[in-house]
This record gives structure tokens, sequence and C-alpha cells, in this order.
């Protein structure tokens, strides 16, 4: 089974609003300009975006732990049971 790294897709925001000020429209000049508008996040889309960025800073692959199964399947102490192996391989790749 090949790991690959999956990009994560830019979260687009919830909601925009625009802001325009119409209470002082009659004592000054008539001047039209597009109002900047404010983008407000939703509180889960923060978290989702803290969670991302932790997330791409892990490695793919944990070394240590493949290291340390390596070691134990040299020694004898994980034991492989080949013909579940062989099945679960032939299985992926028939899938």
């Amino acid at each position: 089974m090949k790991i690959t790294s999956q990009p994560t897709a830019a979260l687009s925001a919830v909601s925009t609003k625009t802001s325009s000020d119409t209470s002082n429209l009659a004592s000054k000049p008539q001047v039209k300009t597009a109002a900047a508008p404010q983008t407000q996040l939703s509180a889960e889309l923060g978290l989702v975006q803290a969670a991302s960025l932790q997330l791409n800073a892990l490695p793919d692959v944990d070394l240590d732990k493949v290291a340390a199964l390596r070691q134990a399947i040299a020694a004898g102490e994980l034991p492989l049971d080949m013909a579940a192996l062989s099945q679960a391989v032939l299985e992926l790749h028939r899938s």
C-alpha cells in the first residue's frame, strides 16, 4: 500500500457582508463608492484550518514505528500469517 500526501482544498468563507452608512446621505454629496466586503468566518472553519495546518506538519509515515516493526519481525517477536498477508495483497490489487 502506497501512502501519498493529499493536499487540502482551500476553505471558503461562510458569509460576506458589506457595510454602508445611509444615515447621513442627505447632507453629503452623492458619490458612488463600492463598499469593501467584510468576511466573517465561522468558529468551525477556524478550527478546521488550525487542524489542517497541524496535520500538514506531521510526517506522512512514522519511521520510528516502521523501524520498530521491522526489528520485531526480524527477531521473530511479531509472527506473520503469510496466508492472510497474501490474501490481503491479492484483494488490494483486485479492487
